[in-house]
């Protein structure tokens, strides 16, 4: 059976996002996908529920769970169970207590997601995810519409680096940093790279946009679960090789904008070479 595992933490990144998770303590969450061993056998019959479980997977009634909560400083992991419509929280209070239950893959990941959150926030969980996912990949063939209503993929940009941003109407960030992203086109003119925009934006709206805003990349609509494919978080940049391999991603905005232009630079030339 597959579940949904998700980390309750404290998160935090300077970028944009669809909307905010709920969350049962005073955390916000954290999404991770995985495979578990299988649950103890006295599975509940409920659906369309509520479901608490200790660290080891054994269902907790509802006195059972109040008293875990009140006496111990407990973290949590929220689950979907696609089979029953249900929603479990697995309360624990170290992630060794969750050996056994949770597969043992998933908890190094935690562990090292945690350590990232204390030192760098959401941001640098959300990095490490995109860049093991993306990093040194090829780009999918993908197909998005360009302004003019007619539809290329990324086949279509090889031969040239390629920078692609993702974007969206409503992100702030993303707008903040144009005026700089403008200033890259221009740097590189004439020099062999190209600077594709994509949004999920319907192209009226794209349009209309870009009628009040400078925005001078390529630009062009994705399918939002396309994009979502890449990063979950707006603003992002992927660098990409004549070849079409993924070199190196930079995901959210920096506090100081104009420190944009500098860090697309630098990987630019990087990958120019």
């Amino acid at each position: 059976m597959k579940f949904l595992l998700t980390l309750i933490i404290v998160l935090n990144i300077f970028s944009c996002q669809e909307k905010d998770m709920p969350a049962i303590e005073k955390q916000a969450q954290e999404e991770i996908v995985s495979e578990n061993k299988p649950l103890p056998p006295e599975t509940p019959a409920v659906s369309n529920g509520i479901i608490f479980r200790d660290a080891q997977g054994n269902l907790l009634s509802e006195s059972e769970k109040d008293s875990l909560v009140e006496n111990i400083n407990l973290q949590a992991l929220r689950r979907f169970d696609d089979e029953l419509n249900n929603t479990e929280y697995i309360l624990f209070e170290n992630y060794e207590d969750l050996r056994g239950f949770v597969a043992d893959n998933v908890i190094e990941n935690l562990i090292e997601e945690s350590a990232l959150i204390k030192t760098g926030g959401r941001g640098a969980v959300i990095s490490k995810r995109v860049i093991d996912q993306w990093k040194d990949q090829k780009l999918p063939e993908g197909i998005f519409t360009m302004l003019d209503g007619s539809t290329k993929s990324f086949k279509d940009f090889e031969g040239q680096l390629l920078v692609l941003n993702f974007w969206y109407i409503n992100c702030g960030p993303c707008i903040a940093e144009m005026p700089y992203l403008n200033n890259l086109v221009e740097t590189y003119k004439d020099k062999g790279v190209q600077f594709l925009a994509l949004s999920f934006d319907s192209i009226p709206d794209i349009t209309n946009f870009l009628t009040r805003t400078d925005f001078t990349y390529i630009q062009a609509g994705i399918d939002r679960a396309f994009m979502y494919d890449f990063t979950p978080v707006s603003p992002a940049h992927f660098i990409v090789d004549k070849d079409g391999i993924i070199r190196d991603i930079l995901i959210g905005a920096p506090r100081n904008t104009p420190e944009i232009y500098d860090r697309l630079v630098s990987v630019i030339e990087k990958n120019k070479k």
